[in-house]
């Protein structure tokens, strides 16, 4: 949502600087107080958030597999025999799903972590494990990986299972930490009220293949 919080602040005493980094420590800095703002935060395990309210991007959780594998994901228990990947520091509010990744996050034979500045480039990275047969699936969050298959020739050779692992909001929040957090999130969602009336914030959600 870089674009939206670019427009936002658009012709304000504010200036943005953003910074990339994987987004487990992204979450936690920003909560920290270390940034201000976070351009996506999954709303069951970050409460504390000053959350923009009037922009909800539905992300589900899901495993994506090669097209024709035989495994696909029907619970807990088919997590048995299967090597996964998944970015670090993505969790799915799925506690006994979180627990295995905390639990095997330094035994790669089981569970691949990808640490990257961009999830979506820690995606595509596991993406590419999956393709090349490294992997029997990979965790994904619907937006990420969306974006990063949209306008590629790889869309018959994927499967997303239709079992989800989780189901949740993605949104834009500050710091609890600021001081004017709730001055600043007010900012965001008046200039969201204007983009949604004038078509504008369509055009930048169909240019990522996602709707709020």
């Amino acid at each position: 949502m870089h674009e939206v919080l670019r427009k936002a602040f658009a012709g304000t005493e504010y200036t943005l600087d953003f910074t990339y980094m994987p987004y487990g420590r992204a979450i936690q800095e920003t909560l920290d107080g270390l940034h201000d703002v976070v351009t996506y935060a999954g709303t069951p395990n970050t409460p504390d958030f000053v959350f923009v309210r009037n922009l909800d991007m539905i992300n589900v959780v899901q495993f994506a597999t090669l097209a024709g594998a035989k495994w696909s994901y029907t619970g807990h228990e088919s997590l048995e025999d299967i090597r996964f990947s998944t970015p670090a520091g993505f969790r799915t509010g799925d506690p006994f799903i979180d627990n295995l990744i905390t639990g095997h996050e330094q035994n790669p034979p089981r569970i691949k972590t990808t640490s990257s500045p961009s999830p979506s480039e820690a995606q595509r990275i596991n993406l590419q494990c999956l393709l090349e047969g490294r992997i029997d699936a990979m965790l994904v969050g619907s937006l990420a990986f969306r974006h990063i298959t949209r306008k590629t020739t790889l869309e018959n050779k994927l499967r997303l299972d239709q079992t989800p692992v989780a189901m949740f909001y993605n949104r834009i929040a500050f710091s609890p930490k600021h001081p004017n957090a709730d001055i600043l999130r007010d900012i965001v969602e008046n200039r969201i009220r204007e983009m949604r009336i004038s078509g504008e914030l369509g055009t930048i959600l169909d240019h990522y293949g996602v709707k709020p």
